[in-house]
């Protein structure tokens, strides 16, 4: 502010009568070479200056605020094909300007209607037409069939771009719709078929401008007092939308136009070429892919859609292309992170297996913590890392299996969060596997390992467990001294199903399911018998490690075990799966699948075991290394 002054304060609108050609000649220079109504509406805010008069700018403000009213085409799967014009009235909406059409008092009234008089541009004869029929201004049925002619007008001869004149040909659609203005019609349904035309056969590709007016077309045309439920479609309508198919190849819009064939179509074989065709199209993009990720991505998806709708044709060609694509064009990056641990600080840890006999060690090693940490902790950390990560908000996340496929999407909240955990754990398997694989090695390095049958005796007679399962243990044990990793996989992992089988037995837990139908009767998995387990006290800790190692969304050792995937196993893995399977074997009753009577000693056995206070390999650490040791680490394996 200079001089001293005062501001000029803002004043309402007053209309003039004597103001009106000066206004008119405002909007026919704001009009020039416009190419929508946003540009006129800025064009003539810029005209005002804050040195003008309160009167002139609140002029101008309300001439400018008629250009800011928008068009707004309905969208979304479950939207109908429509245009409104928007904001309408007061509905608490993100609008905050212009005023709701509704709300305009009586002197912004008499200024729409005294410049649609006067305008000769059909462009602005048709939103003020359009602004007066919404407002509900005395025979509002008369300014809309003035708006439906001048936005048609506007659509085949104005200068707006091809966007804008289709939004105009839509809103005029919804319009004679509503009052049920049949006579105007067919003036409509020839724009928009020239319009469709034109965007179809334009070297430049404008879906924006073609889609809206296609949906509206397949809508069909009005059906009179007495005509059938059957609507009547253009002759052109169901020709544009093929046109549309071979020309929009993309995934996003051929998606769309497969929704609209769906939803307008009666004709089931009109449907099913259409949808033959949109799974063409999603398999011929996939196919031009190079990029080994991007590839497999959309490959994946045309399967999907062909497969919803039973194109097994399409199906198969799409499956067949994503086996044979390329390893080599992946192109994977490989994210590392230091810590500060210290050699020293394993080695410090490792020594607490040097005992004098190897059972004390193996003692101490079938004392050790859930490889996977807290699930309490690992939880709340994965929470932590989702709040605080954007990425992981408000992208998904793809997995691939060991067959190199892709195998699991994780989309909504509750997927991301499971995805997160199990990335945790598995950390935490990969660290711990290190440790436990060496403590094994250590045993060997140190001591002289006996028969497989004395180590089988010494665990029957140590833990008082089920013979056939100390057998099994001791067997993988030697399987891995020896070096044969995948031997002590394959032959450790199904017992460990049948350890916890064995207990629920025992304790007389209900899973058989019996014969249902086509389905024989058999018992449940492992995924269903873990969570029936814990009801009996079962450390969830344990029950996540287990999980986390043998099944999806984990490492899912199991499934690929028994599928044939697991052609090689190192040492790490190898003692991770015999930690597994001693928890539960250690913990089944001698005879458990035989001795019902002793289901509570089972059940003892869980708190006296499974919940037994001790310290995790990273407490151990954090005596020794204290702030050495990095705060991902801790914050994975700490136990409180």
């Amino acid at each position: 502010m200079q001089g001293g002054g005062e501001e000029p304060k803002a004043v309402p609108y007053s209309y003039n009568e004597g103001r009106i050609d000066a206004v008119r000649s405002l909007v026919s220079d704001a009009f020039q070479d416009a190419t929508s109504y946003y540009e006129i509406g800025s064009k003539i805010f810029s005209t005002v200056t804050s040195a003008a008069a309160p009167e002139t700018q609140a002029e101008v403000r309300e001439v400018a605020s008629i250009f800011y009213y928008r068009i707004h085409l309905e969208r979304g799967d479950n939207a109908k094909p429509g245009a409104t014009l928007e904001p309408l009235k007061e509905d608490n909406s993100s609008h905050f300007w212009p005023r709701p059409i509704r709300a305009a008092d009586a002197e912004v009234g008499k200024l729409w209607n005294a410049l649609l008089k006067d305008s000769t541009e059909p462009e602005v004869q048709g939103l003020l037409a359009d602004l007066l029929f919404s407002a509900r201004h005395p025979k509002p049925h008369l300014y809309a069939r003035q708006a439906v002619d001048a936005y048609v007008r506007a659509a085949n001869e104005g200068q707006f771009s091809g966007l804008h004149k289709s939004e105009m040909l839509v809103r005029a659609w919804t319009v004679l719709r509503s009052l049920n203005l049949k006579d105007l019609e067919a003036s409509v349904e020839q724009a928009m078929t020239t319009s469709v035309s034109a965007a179809l056969t334009a070297d430049v590709s404008a879906p924006g401008a073609c889609f809206p007016l296609l949906r509206c077309l397949l809508e069909g045309r009005m059906g009179g007092k007495r005509a059938s439920k059957d609507v009547e479609l253009p002759p052109e309508a169901v020709d544009y939308l093929f046109a549309a198919l071979e020309r929009y190849k993309t995934d996003y819009l051929t998606l769309q136009l497969a929704d609209m064939a769906r939803g307008h179509l009666k004709d089931s074989a009109l449907i099913d070429r259409a949808l033959h065709k949109a799974a063409t199209n999603l398999l011929e993009q996939a196919a031009r892919e190079t990029n080994g990720h991007i590839k497999t991505y959309r490959l994946e998806q045309a399967a999907k859609f062909a497969r919803r709708f039973h194109l097994e044709d399409i199906h198969a060609e799409c499956v067949r292309m994503l086996q044979t694509v390329d390893p080599s064009s992946f192109e994977w990056v490989t994210i590392r992170a230091a810590s500060s641990l210290r050699p020293s600080d394993i080695e410090s840890y490792l020594r607490t297996f040097d005992r004098p006999e190897l059972t004390e060690a193996l003692i101490y090693f079938f004392e050790t913590p859930a490889p996977s940490g807290s699930r309490e902790q690992n939880e709340k950390l994965a929470r932590e890392i989702i709040d605080n990560s954007l990425t992981s908000r408000i992208m998904g996340t793809a997995t691939y299996g060991a067959h190199g496929l892709p195998q699991k999407s994780y989309n909504t909240d509750e997927e991301k969060l499971e995805h997160q955990l199990n990335t945790i754990e598995n950390i935490a398997l990969r660290t711990q596997g290190i440790i436990l694989s060496a403590a094994l090695d250590r045993m060997a390095d140190v001591h002289t390992i006996p028969e497989t049958e004395a180590l089988h005796v010494w665990l029957m007679e140590a833990y008082g467990s089920d013979p056939g399962l100390c057998m099994s243990l001791a067997q993988s044990l030697s399987l891995y001294w020896k070096g044969n990793y995948i031997a002590c996989a394959q032959l450790a992992m199904p017992r460990i199903e049948a350890a916890i089988r064995s207990i629920l037995l025992l304790l007389n837990e209900p899973i058989y399911r019996v014969e249902e139908e086509k389905s024989p009767g058999q018992f449940p998995g492992l995924g269903f018998m873990l969570p029936q387990l814990e009801k009996y006290g079962f450390d969830p800790d344990w029950s996540s490690f287990i999980r986390a190692l043998l099944l999806t969304p984990g490492r899912n050792l199991r499934n690929l075990g028994a599928h044939g995937f697991l052609q090689d196993i190192d040492n790490q893995t190898a003692a991770l799966i015999i930690r597994a399977l001693a928890v539960v074997a250690l913990l089944a009753h001698e005879e458990t699948s035989r001795k019902a009577s002793t289901a509570q000693a089972a059940k003892d056995a869980f708190f006296t075991r499974s919940h037994s206070a001790r310290k995790t390999f990273f407490d151990y650490l954090l005596v020794k290394a204290e702030s050495r040791i990095s705060k991902i680490l801790l914050m994975r394996s700490v136990r409180k």
